[in-house]
């Protein structure tokens, strides 16, 4: 059974709850603890050399993205036989790779505890994937109570296995951030000597997945420790790649298929540790078994004889001048590749260049020309003769005329939500809990105050002389915009992951924050509370108020208007007729940023649509088709009229006419944007696209130009311009002020 690492002396130290868990926005509650001790191992199953004992299982098993849905009954069905057939063969452990449900709802999640085996509970351990937290209320508090913490670490038939969670709330891909790599580092310090390491979750990295914006990192790091594997999901096939010492091993979907892996520790010929890892089917004939890869587990890993030596990578001219040099053991092949503008959450399809070898020197040249100017990432690969290899990142600076980075901050945790600002004030908070002011005057930044509060994803708003904070630990909370000090703070059943509005009902400023599934309307100098309703869904974008009406999108695929003195519901209106709840989270405006047209329609999105709706009824007076809720829509005046723009996940933008819906005109941006947006400067709106690019969109035209590339992390926060400068924020927790020239 699954052992405590020798080393370490209770549960807790191996578990990353608390204030460790605070930084990643997870919440450390006494239901997650219990459940995590009640998953501890039972007793050692390996002996003083790390080898397993002779009456324990030498094998674990392994499944990934079982979805499970009350909508999808066979899924359920899929399930039991699953866990049936693993059942029958004892495993030592059994890990999940992640997405476990659909959506992470707790209906969803009491459907799949039901499938697990009174034998099996105790033996499976877990990693979150992106459906268990891209759209979760409960800010992974609900995930924590099911199946424990995350990550963690435990022994298991002499290997070392540790679970890891990149995933980010409210987001599809990965990212590991700085916490979590800490984490990691110690937790393998710790490990014995000779005991290989396996490590599993849910987003797959390097090779051509782009799934986690800083892999590079955790690549870096895992060479330098005895890791051998890596099993992943998210993309539902099986692959195996040995690169960079070790094999990363993806698998199949239990939802498309009845199957599980099972990974056992042997030996070869030669009496040395291997793990042999196979795919069982369950089929109506019977089962049938397939060897997917054998591992070593001592001796050099794949690719280690060709890791470079030196790699450097600089700019010169309009290319990179791409240099590398090897040990003893020369490579088959060395090539180079540009990361490209669109990788974000799925597969990097950019073409490699060969090096040409001179000696002991590799060099190449890679065309750089149609890139803009800013911070890029520059790919080498060192190819062995069995076809393993070793993927080496730099980072290179590519000088440039245009916008320019003046200046840059760091704070802990990712700044995932929106940059608040007013006047000369700039506000950003980090899912770290860290909230800091800076004052931004005649382009120069200086920071007023910084503090701490919960967990924050969304938008603080500066209201008045307060700054309004949502917070993931259940807290909206305003601070003195001077100072930074704790005003008032109002506690709320559910975790806030929206963004605050104002509005002004018969003269008086109302405060509005969706707390999960509830509406609050609040005083914004006190906290106190006007009034609070239920939404019927999740909602973690912006509510509108006109006076009249609050405006809100949930994730029961409606958008809701309230009346604005009393709370009372008014209307609905539904983006996608549906009478599966799941489909009606994901497919509604869950996240959307609600706009309010001058003496016109109330605008609402989804990831299907965008819809004008007449403010009184709800009833549709337009519509436009496409993905525009995660940019959200932006109200600008173009030639002397107001237009609204929209941008798409993956570029396709359109300005329309607010009252008709009329197409101005549509044009390409060349980038994904997810949540960032846009910031709208008189007729040039400034958009920043999901891997930080950042370029001038001119609204009469379309035209996009100004390019700049602001950093390698991804960015989901919208920024703002203040004191001559706009200002923007990435996951790595960059705060950067930029001059625009």
């Amino acid at each position: 059974m699954p052992t405590e690492h020798s080393n370490r002396r209770e549960v807790s130290r191996r578990l990353f709850l608390g204030a460790a868990g605070a930084t990643l926005g997870t919440m450390a509650v006494p239901a997650a603890l219990a459940n995590a001790a009640s998953a501890a191992p039972r007793s050692s199953d390996v002996d003083d050399a790390g080898q397993p004992l002779p009456d324990s299982p030498a094998g674990f098993a392994l499944i990934s993205d079982t979805h499970l849905n009350p909508a999808v009954p066979a899924r359920t069905d899929t399930m039991r036989a699953v866990f049936q057939a693993i059942a029958e063969r004892d495993p030592a452990a059994v890990l999940h790779c992640g997405d476990i449900t659909d959506s992470g709802s707790p209906a969803q999640i009491a459907l799949y505890r039901s499938t697990v085996p009174a034998e099996l509970a105790e033996r499976i351990r877990y990693t979150p994937g992106n459906h268990e937290v891209r759209w979760d209320v409960s800010a992974k508090e609900e995930y924590h109570r099911a199946f424990g913490a995350a990550p963690q670490s435990f022994d298991v038939c002499g290997v070392h296995v540790v679970a890891l969670d990149p995933t980010m709330l409210l987001q599809e891909p990965g990212h590991f951030g700085g916490a979590l790599l800490d984490w990691l580092e110690k937790d393998l310090r710790e490990v014995r000597k000779n005991t290989p390491i396996v490590i599993f979750q849910h987003h797959p990295v390097g090779d051509a997945w782009y799934y986690a914006d800083d892999q590079d990192r955790f690549l870096e790091l895992v060479r330098r420790f005895d890791v051998r594997v890596v099993f992943a999901g998210h993309v539902h096939a099986e692959a195996v790649r040995p690169m960079n010492g070790l094999v990363e091993i993806t698998l199949k979907a239990v939802k498309d298929s009845p199957h599980y892996y099972w990974a056992e520790r042997t030996y070869d010929d030669g009496g040395a540790p291997q793990l042999v890892v196979t795919r069982v089917d369950l089929l109506a004939a019977g089962s049938t078994t397939t060897t997917v890869a054998t591992v070593a587990l001592a001796g050099d890993g794949p690719a280690a004889d060709v890791e470079p030596h030196t790699v450097h990578v600089a700019a010169a001219g309009a290319a990179f001048d791409v240099r590398a040099t090897f040990g003893n053991r020369a490579p088959a092949a060395v090539r180079a590749q540009v990361l490209p503008e669109t990788a974000f959450s799925g597969t990097v399809n950019a073409p490699f260049t060969e090096l040409t070898r001179t000696g002991a020197n590799w060099r190449a040249a890679l065309d750089a020309s149609a890139l803009p100017p800013g911070t890029h990432q520059v790919r080498l690969r060192a190819v062995a003769a069995d076809g393993s290899w070793w993927d080496t990142v730099r980072t290179v600076e590519l000088p440039g005329a245009g916008p320019r980075v003046a200046w840059e901050a760091g704070l802990d945790g990712a700044v995932q939500g929106a940059l608040g600002a007013a006047g000369d004030l700039v506000v950003a908070g980090s899912t770290g809990g860290v909230v800091t002011a800076w004052s931004m005057r005649r382009g120069q930044a200086k920071q007023r105050w910084t503090t701490r509060t919960g967990p924050v994803y969304r938008e603080p708003v500066v209201a008045g002389p307060n700054v309004i904070v949502p917070g993931a630990d259940h807290t909206v909370t305003a601070l003195d915009a001077a100072t930074g000090r704790r005003r008032w703070q109002v506690r709320t059943a559910e975790p806030v992951l929206s963004t605050p509005s104002m509005g002004r009902v018969d003269g008086i400023d109302v405060l509005l924050v969706a707390a999960g599934t509830t509406l609050l309307s609040l005083d914004p100098a006190t906290g106190r509370e006007h009034w609070r309703t239920a939404i019927g869904g999740f909602a973690a974008g912006r509510p509108a108020c006109d006076g009249e009406r609050v405006y809100v999108g949930a994730g029961d695929s409606r958008a809701h208007a309230f009346d604005a003195r009393t709370g009372a519901p008014l209307w609905t209106f539904t983006t996608r007729a549906t009478t599966d709840p799941n489909t009606a989270l994901l497919y509604g405006p869950w996240d959307d940023r609600t706009v309010l047209v001058p003496n016109g329609p109330v605008v609402v999105s989804s990831v299907s649509a965008t819809w004008g709706l007449d403010r009184s009824t709800g009833q549709a007076l337009w519509s436009v088709s496409g993905s525009s809720m995660y940019a959200g829509p932006r109200l600008a005046t173009v030639g002397g009229s107001t237009a609204l723009l929209l941008i798409q996940e993956r570029g396709a933008t359109l300005l329309v006419d607010p009252v008709t819906g009329a197409t101005r005109w549509q044009t390409q941006l060349g980038f994904p944007v997810f949540n960032s947006g846009a910031v709208v400067d008189g007729e040039t709106a400034w958009v920043l696209g999901a891997n930080s690019q950042l370029g001038a969109l001119d609204l009469t035209t379309g035209r996009l130009d100004r390019l700049v590339k602001l950093g390698t992390g991804y960015s989901f926060s919208t920024p703002v311009l203040a004191g001559g400068q706009l200002v923007a924020a990435d996951q790595n927790g960059r705060v950067r002020g930029v001059d625009l020239g």
